[in-house]
């Protein structure tokens, strides 16, 4: 045997560890979004499998280098050409695809979420989730949640609900048609971001068309919507009128 073909040999093993890290970067990457799909099961089938992603941390490394194992076969079933072309690109589409499937946690409030999962306590899982999925932008596990009776008005720990984190028209509606209770902190957030459409659904999703929160935050809201540029002048100019419609009053700063 030449030396390139023991060196060719050689690399064939190195792939297993270079397949599994990806693997397991891939998994660790779209795990919330994974226990997500899997929270919309059957209870009892959740109940089984969702703790297997986040307790069993061994058995989950054990399927990645089984699956990185099976590079192997890469070397019987194609040319070496090919071989080394499947080789390199297979870690390269699970980067990418974590990236873009993926959610990293940017607030460190991961664990509030496994825990439940667990302790195989589906209900408080999937309203975590729920939370978490809102706060990511994900419409499709929002609703899936939302549809499986989750109560869409729990909180995380810091107080923030899902309708909190939805900002966006699109996700607050889903929100809101299942029951979800706007509160001062859903209005905040839609003043501050500037989401006029937002604002106009939760007022309507008020007895008293909004009157009530205006009441509670009304100067805050204000505040945030003329201090703070994260939106254009058109919408803050209407967030300010629609406040002041619903009885705000600005807050008086002293120097």
């Amino acid at each position: 045997m030449s030396i390139a073909n023991r060196l060719l040999y050689s690399l064939r093993f190195l792939v297993i560890p270079v397949w599994s890290i990806f693997l397991l970067l891939f998994w660790f990457l779209i795990r919330l979004r994974l226990l997500a799909w899997l929270a919309v099961l059957l209870e009892g089938i959740a109940r089984v499998t969702m703790p297997l992603l986040t307790s069993h941390t061994g058995i989950v490394v054990l399927i990645c280098v089984g699956i990185g194992a099976t590079s192997l076969l890469l070397w019987r079933w194609f040319s070496v050409k090919q071989a080394v072309s499947l080789v390199i690109l297979v870690p390269m589409l699970l980067a990418v695809g974590g990236v873009f499937i993926g959610r990293i946690d940017m607030y460190g409030t991961e664990s509030y979420v496994l825990d439940p999962v667990q302790r195989g306590d589906v209900q408080v899982a999937r309203e975590q989730l729920l939370i978490k999925m809102a706060q990511y932008g994900l419409l499709g596990e929002v609703r899936s949640l939302a549809q499986v009776g989750t109560n869409v008005n729990a909180r995380d720990p810091k107080g923030h609900s899902a309708l909190y984190w939805a900002r966006e028209p699109e996700m607050v509606k889903p929100l809101l048609q299942v029951s979800a209770k706007p509160d001062a902190g859903a209005l905040l957030e839609a003043a501050f971001w500037g989401r006029t459409d937002t604002m106009k659904l939760l007022f309507e999703a008020t007895p008293d068309d909004g009157k009530a929160l205006v009441a509670e935050v009304g100067g805050q809201a204000l505040q945030d919507a003329t201090h703070v540029r994260a939106s254009g002048e058109q919408d803050r100019d209407q967030i300010v009128q629609m406040l002041l419609a619903r009885g705000a009053k600005p807050i008086r700063t002293t120097k």
